[in-house]
């Protein structure tokens, strides 16, 4: 498979018609690709160039004025048009010192015909020459593509179809996988395949690219990196690319990069999803955690991979919950558990060992530390995020998604309580405005306190006047109490997020105060008032949801 395709300048002049013509000036761009063949006689008419053409003219439109042949030599360079030939005779018997400097300068190829040539027979023939060349890159693409499709249905398929990507291209290939080793075809010296890698993982960790077309990155003036990312379910599987020297990235290049990324993307998906097959043991022992059933903390960690000796890793329970709605029209949404691969490697790649358990509308995971993690914090809330950007771009934007979870812990045998934490978390991450565990505060009790009789016999002991006189009334006396409290009794900011007067406030502290008596702000009632607010929103929000 050839990727000779293209018709550079130097090659054009070798054709039978240019055999009486004479690169004058600017020969060091005859390697300039032309993609159209044009006959140009002013630089009024050069608004009309797309940029590669090779230009014919005689010098009708500017003959023997300077100003004029230098306007139009300007202009074609600016319009980027590869190569200039001019027929010598009446109107410019020679080519004059000025236009030879300039096109030296721009490296812009100015040829000149000695005898008269049909302009004509150089178009259609340069022209067929074009086409035939492309129509037969078309077919070698198409070649190129089975044999892709072949390829990716064998083993060490990735090795193979890089072989076959570098013998398409004839460059320097290679595959960054962001977490994993390097890839070249072929083999580079140890020295230069490091300051490549150190190269590439600089460039590519300043973000990770969701857009998934081809990207130019130079490395030098004649040398640069051309690479599209291997995107699969909105997540970052590797880069792959070529490394281009004193070369330009043009279709054929692009058009093969392309197909080669989605066969590679087929094959690591595949890899991914025999990976998850494999790994049923341990989904089993995820259930036997999440059910508390008693198994010796050494035999867990033996059948889990982990060392059974030494100080055993910090791990967190997480819980994922979505809800989502189909779009207008659409049926065919992603199952959750398919998820379960790309989740894994997200996660591998930030650190963590993750065991993962789909039922129903929630994701269940255990992130083992592969190493101890200096801000574990910090880290677990870049997992939300990359998780909670893979679901809206797999289930829709719509897509409603919680977190949970909780603290660390080391001994496998408190998994379940560390899972219990998390759907605490979850079930309380609004009023907490938090997912972790940690930050409950209050709400780490109220889990725990029955909902009838106890929790609901103290909200209604302490709020049971202001709710009577809201229903009877249509009064909002539980709202004003409940931001009052939360801006620490600042009157002008309560009256501000109630979006009323002061005065209307000062009427309805009044009305509070006559329902539960002038004391409700002393220390100790204020608490019980608090509990007893968050303890109904809580209350309110669970009937809802069940009522749905």
């Amino acid at each position: 498979m050839s990727s000779d395709w293209r018709l550079t300048v130097a090659e054009s002049i070798k054709r039978p018609l240019f055999q009486h013509a004479e690169v004058v000036a600017g020969s060091r761009g005859l390697s300039r690709p032309v993609r159209w063949v044009h006959v140009l006689e002013s630089a009024d008419s050069c608004q009309y160039l797309n940029g590669g053409e090779l230009i014919l003219s005689t010098g009708l439109g500017f003959g023997g004025a300077r100003e004029k042949r230098l306007a139009y030599l300007s202009e074609l360079i600016r319009r980027k048009a590869v190569g200039l030939c001019m027929e010598l005779g009446e109107y410019i018997p020679h080519i004059p010192e000025d236009m030879r400097e300039m096109a030296d300068h721009h490296e812009f190829p100015l040829i000149v015909f000695h005898r008269p040539v049909r302009f004509v027979d150089i178009t259609q023939d340069l022209h067929e020459h074009l086409i035939s060349r492309q129509m037969q890159a078309l077919r070698d693409l198409e070649a190129y593509s089975r044999s892709l499709q072949q390829l990716s249905l064998q083993t060490q398929g990735i090795p193979k179809v890089l072989q076959q990507f570098q013998t398409a291209v004839q460059t320097q290939v290679f595959l960054y996988p962001p977490d994993g080793l390097a890839q070249f075809v072929p083999p580079l010296p140890q020295s230069v395949q490091t300051e490549l890698v150190e190269l590439m993982r600089g460039h590519f960790s300043r973000g990770e690219q969701t857009d998934t077309a081809a990207v130019t990155f130079p490395l030098t003036d004649s040398k640069q990196l051309v690479y599209q990312p291997i995107m699969a379910m909105g997540h970052l599987l590797a880069y792959v690319g070529l490394i281009l020297y004193e070369r330009q990235t043009d279709e054929y290049l692009l058009l093969t990069l392309d197909s080669t990324v989605g066969a590679l993307a087929q094959i690591m998906m595949r890899k991914m999803f025999v990976e998850e097959q494999a790994l049923a043991t341990e989904n089993r022992l995820f259930d036997d955690l999440i059910a508390n059933r008693p198994i010796p903390e050494e035999l867990m960690r033996s059948l889990m991979g982990l060392a059974s000796t030494g100080k055993p890793p910090l791990y967190h329970a997480m819980l994922l919950s979505f809800a989502r709605q189909p779009a207008d029209g659409q049926t065919d949404l992603l199952p959750p558990h398919d998820l379960n691969a790309v989740f894994r490697s997200v996660l591998s790649r930030l650190g963590y060992r993750a065991f993962i358990r789909c039922t129903g509308n929630r994701f269940m995971f255990l992130l083992v530390e592969k190493q101890t993690i200096a801000d574990s914090r910090r880290q677990l809330q870049k997992a939300m995020q990359e998780l909670a950007r893979i679901c809206k771009q797999m289930l829709g934007q719509s897509v409603q998604i919680g977190f949970g979870i909780s603290r660390a812990g080391r001994r496998l045998s408190d998994a379940g309580k560390h899972l219990a934490e998390a759907e605490q978390a979850l079930a309380f991450q609004h009023e907490a405005q938090s997912p972790f565990f940690a930050d409950l505060g209050l709400f780490r009790l109220l889990f725990h306190i029955p909902h009838d009789p106890v929790l609901k016999n103290f909200i209604h002991d302490y709020l049971e006047p202001l709710l009577a006189h809201d229903n009877e009334h249509g009064s909002q006396l539980v709202q004003t109490l409940r931001v009052y409290l939360d801006t620490n009794q600042s009157k002008q900011e309560a009256a501000e997020k109630l979006f009323i007067h002061r005065q209307t406030l000062y009427h309805r502290l009044e009305k509070i105060a006559e329902c539960l008596g002038d004391d409700f702000l002393q220390p100790h009632r204020r608490l019980c008032l608090e509990i007893a607010l968050r303890a109904l929103d809580w209350l309110q929000k669970e009937d809802a949801s069940t009522t749905n």
